[in-house]
């Protein structure tokens, strides 16, 4: 008894479907790295940039500050690190300031003839 050639296509767009659906969830496999520990140390290296990680178990609430060393995870509620984020969020507001008013090009002025 032979199979229908309906089956066997079928059958190939399962197999297709199927090994598409493996290959993705290897991909996803990937740990999306995150502080499961916070540190209330000053940090005392330069710190070029941070980032808000909220409580996501097993992720805890930290703020995440970026340096030459790596990233360090830092307890929230230290007054240092409110202070240094405030600090960060100024330069950051800053440049942005700068690069908009570098990209934007001064109205032309009118000449009146009145």
């Amino acid at each position: 008894m032979q199979p229908s050639q309906k089956t066997m296509c079928s059958l190939a767009v399962f197999s297709a479907v199927l090994c598409i659906a493996i290959m993705g969830a290897n991909g996803q496999q990937k740990q999306h790295e995150c502080c499961k520990e916070v540190s209330t140390e000053n940090i005392t290296v330069p710190i070029t940039g941070f980032r808000l990680q909220r409580k996501n178990p097993p992720c805890v609430r930290a703020v995440i500050f970026f340096t030459a060393e790596g990233p360090k995870c830092s307890h929230w509620r230290e007054s240092w690190v409110r202070e240094k984020v405030m600090e960060l969020g100024k330069l950051q507001a800053a440049e942005k300031g700068l690069k908009m008013n570098s990209t934007t090009t001064a109205p032309l002025q009118s000449s009146s003839s009145a």
